[in-house]
């Protein structure tokens, strides 16, 4: 019993042993795999050309534009509004019953210059014109009347007190002096009647379009009431809003001629010369108002819109450009001792396509990027791909329509 417990032992630990050494050689064959592997692979890197690290040293490559130099007038496209920098607002000045209304008191008439809008009733006013006329006889006689009783007063005085002076009272002199009051009273209300009574009469007191009208014969009025609102003809104006870049563009503005048309007629342009700037810029829009005058307000309504075109002084040496080069509304990059630099610019133009752009002289440097990098800063360095820029002159005057 004791001999197969033995043998049984033996056969267990032989077993043991040879497992042990089969996962020894797995694992030596499996490590030997791993370093052959890694031993391969040096061997390959050691061979293959080594590429350095160039970031922060990367030199971006670009491309410079074709320039032209040229002599450009500017012209300015701009959107523009009617309106009028005096209204008169009409109402009477004494009270009554409308007798009359001028048929050109209307909305939408013109009217010129002292031409009569309309009559209240004059009966009662020229009764008080007649009864100051009255007021004025009656002191006007009561004081002669007054004057005569003095003459006699200082002739009876001096005979019966000759050498002494004439008493006030006996030469009625508060007599004379009230009844000269009451004859100045009256003048004074007979002014006043017939003012009233020239007031009944209601004439235009510049020449003016009628905005509105609320009167009508048999109606009453009372003074102050508004019964129309009129527009000075020398009033209209146009009045056009433009950023600060394009107000610099045809500096000096105030004295420049200007066209524009109406919306709704079909080519008549108007000329228009420039009289005023704001002297500050709206505060939502950024904008300022450019004020023009018409050569004429035929047909001109308050609130118009109209299509405007100014003209600026020709600028000479312009520089015209591909408009990919530009980085924003006014900036683009140039190569200067090959890194980049910005510039900013004053755009005075475009061509018709669109594709152009128009600039003031502006330091060009060593060219102006046709296509700026997305990531462009200033100082980066670049290379340029062109070998140099053309620059082609141009001689004589734009129209600034090219």
């Amino acid at each position: 019993m004791d001999v197969e417990n033995a043998h049984h032992q033996q056969s267990s630990m032989k077993g043991w042993v040879i497992g042990l050494i089969q996962l020894v050689f797995v694992i030596g064959v499996i490590g030997g795999a791993v370093g052959l592997s890694q031993a391969l692979k040096a061997s390959v890197n050691d061979r293959a050309p080594q590429i350095a690290d160039m970031r922060g040293e990367a030199i971006v490559s670009v491309r410079v534009a074709d320039l032209e130099r040229l002599d450009y007038v500017p012209t300015l496209s701009a959107n523009g509004t009617v309106q009028a920098t005096a209204e008169v607002s009409v109402s009477p000045q004494v009270s009554g019953e409308i007798r009359r209304v001028s048929a050109d008191f209307r909305p939408g008439t013109e009217i010129q210059r002292g031409a009569l809008l309309f009559e209240i009733e004059r009966s009662d006013y020229v009764l008080a014109v007649e009864r100051a006329e009255a007021e004025i006889a009656s002191a006007r006689s009561d004081l002669q009347q007054l004057e005569a009783e003095a003459a006699l007063a200082v002739q009876e005085w001096e005979e019966l007190f000759p050498g002494r002076e004439v008493n006030a009272l006996a030469a009625r002199v508060p007599q004379i002096e009230a009844a000269t009051a009451r004859l100045g009273s009256a003048i004074a209300n007979k002014k006043t009647a017939e003012l009233s009574l020239q007031r009944t009469r209601v004439y235009a007191p510049v020449s003016a379009r009628v905005l509105a009208s609320s009167l009508d014969i048999g109606q009453i009025v009372s003074p102050g009431q508004v019964i129309g609102r009129l527009v000075a003809l020398d009033s209209i104006e146009i009045s056009v809003p433009l950023s600060r870049d394009e107000l610099a563009i045809i500096d000096p503005a105030i004295g420049r001629e200007m066209t524009f048309s109406r919306r709704d007629e079909n080519g008549v342009v108007t000329q228009a010369k420039v009289v005023r700037v704001d002297a500050s810029m709206d505060a939502r829009t950024r904008l300022s108002n450019l004020y023009a005058t018409p050569e004429t307000e035929a047909g001109l309504r308050i609130g118009d819109f109209v299509d405007v075109t100014i003209r600026s002084d020709q600028i000479e040496n312009a520089i015209a450009f591909p408009s990919t080069a530009l980085a924003g509304q006014s900036n683009l990059w140039v190569v200067e001792n090959n890194t980049l630099a910005p510039r900013t610019i004053t755009v005075l133009g475009e061509r018709a396509d669109g594709t152009v752009i128009i600039a003031a002289p502006f330091d060009t440097a060593d060219g102006v990027v046709a296509l700026p990098p997305l990531d462009a800063e200033a100082g980066q360095k670049v290379s340029v791909r062109n070998l140099a820029q053309t620059v082609r002159l141009y001689g004589g005057a734009s129209n600034g329509a090219q």
